[in-house]
C-alpha cells in the first residue's frame, strides 16, 4: 500500500504550485485585459434610443446657458 508521508504531500504541493505559476506566466506573456469587440452586447433599437437620450442630456449639462436662452 502507498504510504502518505510529508515528502509525498510536499511533492503534490510543489507540483500544484508549479502548474499555477506556469499558467500565470503564460497569461502574463500572452494575455491582455482589453475587452474584445465580440465582448460587447449588440445594440438594439431601444438601447440606441437610450444612448441618444443620454447624449442629449450630456449636451444640456455641458451648455446650461442654452437652456436659459430657450426659456427667455
Amino acid at each position: 500500500m502507498l504510504q502518505q508521508t510529508i515528502e509525498a504531500w510536499r511533492l503534490v504541493f510543489y507540483l500544484g504550485a508549479g502548474v499555477y505559476v506556469f499558467g500565470t506566466v503564460i497569461y502574463l506573456i500572452f494575455g491582455s485585459g482589453e475587452v474584445q469587440p465580440w465582448g460587447y452586447p449588440p445594440k438594439t433599437e431601444e438601447m440606441k434610443s437610450l444612448d441618444d437620450a443620454d447624449k442629449e442630456e450630456k449636451e444640456k449639462m455641458k451648455n446650461p446657458d442654452e437652456k436659459e436662452k430657450e426659456v427667455v
